[in-house]
């Protein structure tokens, strides 16, 4: 058996992140403005990437444009959201 030396002892475990997984991020985000925004916003698309979370869509007002972005923001940890939902004039 090896022996272990006392600051080998007390050493903090290598954390190891968990890969990201893209796809699944943006299937959270896209349900949740879809929650949050009571389904208001048309032709929704959300892409997800190591820094950017960035929303595609129609909404028809700015209101529901906020409410998507709250959204997106509440699940998108450290990467900047990019709102890029356009309101209709109607």
């Amino acid at each position: 058996m090896e022996k272990l030396s006392p600051a080998t002892m007390h050493a903090e475990p290598e954390v190891v992140p968990a890969p990201i997984d893209h796809r699944t991020s943006a299937m959270r985000i896209k349900r949740a403005v879809r929650r949050n925004a009571g389904g208001g916003v048309r032709q929704l698309d959300v892409a997800v990437d190591d820094h950017f979370v960035r929303l595609h869509g129609r909404c028809a007002s700015f209101y529901c444009k906020q409410l998507a972005q709250q959204a997106a923001m509440r699940l998108a940890g450290t990467a900047r959201v990019v709102n890029d939902i356009e309101v209709e004039a109607g």
